[in-house]
């Protein structure tokens, strides 16, 4: 995600000189324009999401990360006490 915000801009630019440029009667050159406005527009939603998805992938790291750890321990049961009236388990009555 570091570096397709500017392939956007470098795209945009590069479209916004072949548009600008009239070297001929093509239809590719009368595209340059309206191609760097979308990849310029593209660039700029790039620039505004990117401290939410960085809040989001550090959120995600985090909860990832105690996940694993809640799981990890072995759940050990207590034996129950006898004396209480209660018969413990895996004993014959």
């Amino acid at each position: 995600m570091k570096y397709l915000p500017k392939i956007f801009l470098t795209a945009a630019i590069a479209a916004f000189v072949i548009g600008a440029s009239e070297l001929g009667e093509n239809v590719f050159f009368y595209m340059g324009r309206p191609v760097g406005a979308i990849f310029f527009v593209l660039f700029m939603i790039f620039q505004f999401l990117q401290t939410e998805t960085a809040l989001y992938d550090h959120q995600q790291k985090a909860g990832n990360a105690s996940t694993p750890l809640a799981y990890s321990r072995p759940v050990i049961a207590s034996a129950p006490r006898p004396g209480n009236g209660q018969i413990p388990a895996g004993v014959p009555a």
